[in-house]
Order: structure tokens, then C-alpha cells, then sequence
């Protein structure tokens, strides 16, 4: 057995001179090139997330001076503690909110119930007092295991001691962390732009260059270790055959058999097998010019865009695909496909793990103009390496007609309501100028009998007159909820809070109105339009839910009007078709027909809340065509 090993080792020997330092070195450039693509595309993202990260900031800054701040003793203000509580539960982003007024530090958080936790803390979420005085806007970021913390601190207003903070929880990516060296409160200009913030961020985080350098390494060394046991255990066969090779010969020449003759017998065993293989090899090449050519064909007159790309880089694509985006075949080679197709990177993981057949996405052409496109994406092998599949349909025409047909239907629902309206309206004329006014005359009339002439009917004629007053206060009552004069003549805070009165002294339901800063004037039939969300609404809790309570909060932005409805009723399942009426239809129909979005968010057992927005601006396209 000794001349098998010895065979092997230089065997081994030679294989190793001559083919893994090659190897060594190719799989070095490519490890290299690795590590540079994966530095490069880190420190775009780590860009990519300083640049939302100050988009955020400056939102919520924004939300942070919406918070309603009556007086000093606005801590213990219900108010204003479900203004923070809202705050909490509709951003997922802001971990607690801090306030400091004077001495007094208070943390509001929300529990795992949803509901919110008060603890007065001690003042390590501020800067120190000298420092607050310096400023009005303060920042702080800081890394704790794998997540992100900010703490955005802010004066209320300029001659207060009121601080309003609020802490940032984020799980930014793997190699991007918080600069340790540059932890400390940063003051900002309240109108530092998002660049100007972006900039300030650029110094609070790095890249965690070393540990993409020793993971680069482990990759070198696992691959250079595991291309040289394979190495290893072809040499060993390789000299095992041989030597069994040379033990045959050996016996041939032992029984004075001529060599010759054993290199006969091995070509006579090898001929019909070799036969096999050579007729096998000519029908697979056959079987594959066959299958290229036909899928070839099909590339080449299918309708839609089909095209092959690695990390976005094209490797493929059919004659459809040059026509749809516009660009020569040389200049597609060096684009990015994700570039000129923008879509949502949610659906596009979905659509890869096989959880969503297709998705809508916008394709730029070359001339600057964009189209609708439906894709769908498929990961294959593809010239021996891991590939994936684009197939794109132009959904354009068909986009353009529902966009047509959906208008359409708009304006005929709005043509609709607008009806409603105006019926609501002259029956609330004719309710209280003609009925009503017949029944004040009859109660005048009633009232004017003396009592020496009444008689006996006296008793009679009182009670005529009190249901002649029960009658006329129904028949106002009737003529208000049909058309409220105050919605004409008052803002909508006035309007709405006469509606809460109303319904809470109607139905027994407590009803909470929280209403911030609104523009005046509102138009018309926004302010209508949600009027009537908020009466639906109210009609609905009263109705199907049970709730003992109902908070409606009305506030706006710089461009959109929002509205919050959360009762704490039965609730229901969103995702079964409720047969209760119209009134969550009508909702929707008006939401639509103001540009705006409505969101209804309820399970069973926990209450139901209503999100609505609408712009405050009039829209480029609106139903009126």
C-alpha cells in the first residue's frame, strides 16, 4: 500500500502547483470585489437610512408640536393625554413621549395591551438645564443591542419651560451603528430642512467596515478549505485507480500475459459503452437545439416584455421588451432594471416567495414617459448561474379605462348624494316653514281660548297643548338632523360638538370630542361631507355596538383634514360582509368622492376605530372631470 500513498502525494503535489494557486487567486479578486459591492451598497444604505431617518424626525417634530397644550397642569388633562395616547398607537415608530414642565418629568408609554402606561421619570431622557436653555430642539441617538434609539426634545414655544420629547425605536440594518464616540445631545434649528438634518445624522452613524472584513475572510478561507478537500479526495481516487491498474498489469505479467493484451480487454469493455454514450450525447444535443429553438420563437413573438436580470443587471430579454421601454440593446446592458421599474419592495418579496401571482408597478421609457405594468417575477438558473424572470405586461390602456370608469361612476354617486342633499334640505324647509310653523299657529290658537270659556275642557286643552309643544320640538329636531342651520352658519367645531350633545343626550353613550387647530374657512362640502361621516358614524355605535363610550378627534395638517371615530363596543370581523345597512358604504363613497381615504380597523370583543383623511386642497383630479 505504500505506493499508493506515494503515488497520491504526488499526485496531490502536482494538482496543488498547478491548480490551486489559481484558484486561490481567483477566489481572492472575487471575495475582494465582494467585500467592495457590499461596503458600497452598505454605505448607500446606511445614506438611504439617514435620509428617512431625517424625513421622520421632521414628521414627527411636526406631530409634536400639533399636541394640544392648554395650561401648566396639561399632564393631568384627559385631552391631552389621549392626544399622546393616539399619538402612540397610530405611530408603531415612536417608543414613548416625554414631557418636562419645570421639574416635573412624565413618560408616556403604551403596554402590550395597547393601553397607555404614565411614569414620572427622573431626567436623564433631557439635556441638562443649561443646555435647554440654549436651544429649542434638541437630538440624541444612541445604540442599544440591535436596535436604534432617538430622542427628539423640543421647547413648546419660546417662553415656556414646557420640553416635549419623543424616542425613536428603529432596527436599522446589520453593519450600520451609532457612532459611540459622537453620543451626546445635538441642538437643532427649527427650520434645519431634511438635508440640513440628513447632514447632522451623516455623523451619528458608520459602517461597520471590520466585520464585513472578517466575514469576507471566513468566506475565503471556507471555500480555499473547502475547494482543497475536494482536491484531496479526487487525488485519492485518482491514485487508487491507478493503482489498482498497476496491480492488474502486475498479475498479467506474474501469469506471461502480454501488457497489450490487457489494454484490449479495456478497450473492448469500454468500445460498446462508449457507442451508448456518443449516440446518447447526439440525441440530448439534438433534444436541446429542439427546445432552444422553440423557446426562442416564443421570446421572440410574445406581446409581453420578458426579460432575465442578475441583481437587476439584464442578462436577456425579447424584442417586446426593446419596444415597451425605448432604450437601444447597447445602453440596456449597463441599466439597472429596478431603475426604470419602480414598484413596491414589500409586494416584490412577496411575489418571490410565491405569496403574490402579480404586481402593478410604473415603468419610465426612455422618452421620460411612464407606464402601467403588471409583473411577475420567478427566480431560475440561467447560463449556469442564479437568475430571475421578469415578464411585463402594459396595463396602461386598461388603467386609463378604469381610471374613466371609476370617474364615472363618481360622478354619478356624487350626482347621488348631492341629491340627498338637496332633498335633506328641502324637506327640512318644508318641515320647519310649513309644518311648523301650521303647528305653532294651532298652539297659538289653542292658547288663546280663555280659561272661563274652556270649562270642563280645560284639563283637555293643557294636555293638546303639551303634545302640540312635544310636536313642534320633533318636528325641529327632525328638520336639524336633516339640515343643521348651525353647518351654514358656524365652523364645524361648533357643528360637531352640537351633534356629540345631542347624541349623548339622546342615547345614554358618552361622546368625547377633541377638535385641534382647523383652517377657516373649510369649503362647504367637506365640511358637509363630514358632518355626515360623523353622523353615520355616531348612528352606527349607537346602533350595532354596544359602546359605552365614543371619542371623535378632528385635527389638520399642512395639506389634509384627519378624523379619528373609537368606540369601546362588541366590535366585529372586517373581513366578513356586515348586512347591517348602507352606513359604512356611504362612508366609504364619500371619502372617495373628497380625494380622501378611509381606513376601518375592528376585531371582535375589542371596539372599532375609524381613520379618515381628506385634503384640504382642491385635487388635480376630481369627479367633476
Amino acid at each position: 500500500m505504500s505506493f499508493r500513498n506515494n503515488l497520491f502525494k504526488h499526485l496531490l503535489k502536482h494538482s496543488l502547483l498547478r491548480y490551486y494557486g489559481l484558484f486561490l487567486a481567483i477566489t481572492f479578486v472575487l471575495t475582494l470585489f465582494w467585500f467592495v459591492n457590499a461596503v458600497n451598497q452598505t454605505k448607500q444604505l446606511a445614506t438611504s437610512f439617514e435620509h428617512g431617518l431625517a424625513i421622520e424626525i421632521d414628521r414627527v417634530s411636526v406631530k409634536l408640536s400639533h399636541l394640544n397644550v392648554g395650561s401648566r397642569n396639561f399632564t393631568y388633562d384627559h385631552h391631552f393625554r389621549s392626544a399622546i395616547h393616539q399619538l402612540l398607537l397610530n405611530d408603531s415608530d415612536i417608543h414613548q413621549v416625554i414631557v418636562k414642565s419645570g421639574n416635573e418629568i412624565v413618560r408616556y408609554s403604551t403596554d402590550d395591551g395597547g393601553h397607555l402606561a404614565i411614569l414620572y421619570a427622573n431626567g436623564l431622557y433631557f439635556p441638562m438645564n443649561e443646555e435647554l436653555y440654549g436651544g429649542d430642539k434638541f437630538l440624541k441617538i444612541y445604540g442599544k443591542g440591535n436596535f436604534t434609539f432617538v430622542t427628539l426634545v423640543q421647547r413648546f414655544n419660546p417662553e415656556s419651560e414646557i420640553f416635549i420629547a419623543a424616542e425613536l425605536k428603529l432596527l436599522p440594518a446589520g453593519n450600520i451603528e451609532v457612532n459611540k464616540s459622537s453620543v451626546k445631545w445635538i441642538a437643532l434649528n427649527n427650520s434645519a430642512s431634511i438635508p440640513e438634518l440628513q447632514k447632522v445624522l451623516e455623523k451619528q452613524f458608520n459602517v461597520d467596515v471590520s466585520r464585513m472584513l472578517i466575514r469576507a475572510l471566513i468566506v475565503f478561507i471556507s471555500i480555499s478549505l473547502l475547494f482543497f478537500v475536494l482536491l484531496v479526495l479526487q487525488e485519492r481516487l485518482r491514485a487508487d485507480a491507478i493503482g489498482n491498474e498497476l496491480l492488474l498489469a502486475e498479475d498479467s505479467i506474474v501469469e506471461n500475459h502480454d501488457i497489450s493484451n490487457i489494454s484490449g480487454v479495456f478497450i473492448a469493455i469500454l468500445k460498446p459503452f462508449l457507442q451508448r454514450m456518443r449516440l446518447r450525447f447526439h440525441e440530448l444535443k439534438v433534444q436541446n437545439l429542439e427546445f432552444s429553438e422553440r423557446l426562442s420563437q416564443f421570446y421572440q413573438a410574445s406581446v409581453d416584455a420578458i426579460v432575465i436580470h442578475h441583481q437587476g443587471v439584464p442578462i436577456f430579454f425579447n424584442p417586446a421588451f426593446l419596444e415597451m421601454i425605448g432604450y437601444s440593446e447597447s445602453v440596456i446592458y449597463s441599466l439597472n432594471l429596478f431603475d426604470i421599474i419602480k414598484m413596491d419592495e414589500d409586494l416584490l418579496r412577496e411575489a418571490r416567495e410565491g405569496r403574490q401571482p402579480t404586481i402593478e408597478a410604473l415603468l419610465r421609457q426612455s422618452s421620460g414617459n411612464t407606464l402601467y405594468v403588471e409583473v411577475q417575477v420567478k427566480p431560475i438558473k440561467f447560463r449556469g448561474q442564479i437568475a430571475e424572470s421578469v415578464v411585463i405586461r402594459d396595463t396602461t390602456h386598461r388603467k386609463f379605462m378604469e381610471r374613466e370608469l371609476q370617474l364615472q361612476r363618481m360622478r354619478q354617486v356624487k350626482s347621488v348624494i348631492d341629491g340627498q342633499e338637496k332633498e335633506r334640505q328641502r324637506l327640512s324647509r318644508e318641515f320647519h316653514d310649513g309644518l311648523g310653523q301650521n303647528l305653532v299657529a294651532i298652539k297659538l290658537k289653542l292658547e288663546s281660548i280663555p280659561p272661563d270659556v274652556a270649562g270642563e275642557l280645560n284639563t283637555t286643552l293643557t294636555q293638546v297643548k303639551q303634545m302640540f309643544n312635544h310636536t313642534i320640538e320633533e318636528v325641529r329636531r327632525i328638520s336639524n338632523n336633516l339640515m343643521p342651520a348651525a353647518l351654514k352658519e358656524f365652523s364645524l367645531a361648533v357643528v360637531l360638538r352640537n351633534l356629540c350633545n345631542e347624541v349623548e343626550s339622546n342615547s345614554g353613550i358618552s361622546v368625547g370630542l377633541t377638535v385641534g387647530v382647523l383652517p377657516e374657512p373649510i369649503d362647504q362640502l367637506l365640511k358637509t361631507y363630514v358632518y355626515r361621516i360623523i353622523q353615520e358614524g355616531l348612528t352606527n355605535v349607537i346602533k350595532h355596538s354596544g359602546a359605552s363610550s365614543v371619542n371623535i378627534t378632528v385635527y389638520a395638517d399642512f395639506s389634509n383634514l384627519h378624523l379619528i371615530i373609537e368606540d369601546n363596543g362588541v366590535g366585529f370581523n372586517t373581513s366578513i360582509p356586515t348586512e347591517t345597512g348602507n352606513g359604512l358604504y356611504n362612508m366609504k363613497e364619500r371619502a372617495i368622492l373628497l380625494n380622501g381615504s378611509i381606513n376601518i380597523i375592528s376585531s371582535q370583543g375589542k371596539g372599532t376605530k375609524i381613520v379618515a383623511a381628506f385634503p384640504l386642497k382642491p385635487q388635480n383630479q376630481s369627479v367633476n372631470g
